[in-house]
């Protein structure tokens, strides 16, 4: 499983529906699996047939494409890069991802682009937001939220964060509850895992209390978010913008209905889930991922048997 790991990376062309299909092939004869793209789901089903598998590494820090109670029911030890924080410390590109959403949104470069390519050339139409002096409020505060207070303060932003669950506070964001950052926040930024606790914290009653110039940036989980609210919220002018990399059901969005709006409104700026994916830090996570394999397997000789 290791070595299609490996020789798939470079094949941009490959299908979805193809890599399912390869996958299924090998799950049989594989003693450990390196999943690097989340593009492939592992439902109870498909890690049942792997019946060699005694080990499950996801160059991710979520996993909520994996049945991971299947591993435990089995003592299959699921090694994701939510604990590895002195690895991740440096790894960026969800961050700089982010960032480029916000300012994305907050320039209306999807709308002037396609302007432009219209053959029209009015820049009044496309006002920009401008940043120095606005208060980004960060919901979650660890790797990611923390790479955006640097951006945000490079840009003279205020910071405010929101993150219960942070062990050490970063020095450079003001602490808030979360009903306080919506009401003071011009930019809302979610960098939180997918958890019970997490799902749907942004809702109707949330979108209510933030500004209605306000734009929503959200690169962590599409079930984070309650989407109909945010549609909502879009339809009646209460958000000004939202960029968002993730959707729930991805990557299965035909009719998803902020798809359809995004094809008919410039305010809301859609990508598939790219913030991650660099093929720089890809490849530095892909051979930390493979040294934590050979780890489990006892040494440079588990090489022979992934």
């Amino acid at each position: 499983m290791l070595e299609y790991v490996r020789s798939e990376l470079p094949r941009w062309e490959v299908s979805l529906a193809n890599e399912v299909e390869r996958v299924d092939s090998l799950l049989a004869d594989t003693d450990a699996v390196l999943d690097a793209y989340m593009r492939v789901p592992f439902p109870r089903e498909r890690l049942q047939a792997a019946e060699r598998l005694r080990v499950f590494v996801t160059a991710t820090t979520g996993f909520d494409h994996i049945a991971d109670d299947v591993l435990a029911e089995r003592g299959i030890p699921l090694l994701t890069l939510r604990d590895q924080q002195a690895f991740l410390k440096n790894i960026t590109p969800a961050a700089e991802h982010s960032w480029l959403l916000l300012m994305a949104c907050a320039r209306r470069l999807r709308g002037a682009a396609a302007h432009v390519l219209d053959s029209q050339w009015d820049r009044n139409l496309f006002p920009g937001v401008f940043l120095r002096g606005k208060t980004l409020g960060i919901i979650g505060c660890g790797r990611i939220g923390g790479w955006m207070a640097h951006y945000a303060e490079a840009f003279g932003m205020e910071r405010v964060g929101y993150d219960p669950g942070l062990a050490e506070w970063p020095d450079n964001i003001e602490r808030s509850e979360l009903h306080a950052l919506l009401e003071r926040a011009d930019f809302v930024s979610v960098h939180v895992p997918l958890l019970d606790a997490t799902r749907h914290l942004l809702g109707a009653d949330e979108f209510m209390l933030m500004k209605p110039d306000s734009i929503l940036i959200n690169t962590s989980r599409g079930e984070i978010i309650d989407e109909q609210s945010l549609l909502a919220g879009l339809e009646e002018g209460r958000i000004a913008a939202a960029g968002l990399d993730v959707l729930t059901g991805e990557p299965n969005v035909d009719g998803h209905p902020l798809v359809a709006y995004a094809r008919t409104h410039d305010n809301l700026l859609i990508t598939p889930h790219i913030g991650g994916y660099s093929p720089d830090a890809l490849r530095t996570v892909l051979a930390f991922c493979c040294g934590r394999i050979t780890e489990h397997f006892g040494g440079d000789d588990a090489r022979e048997t992934s």
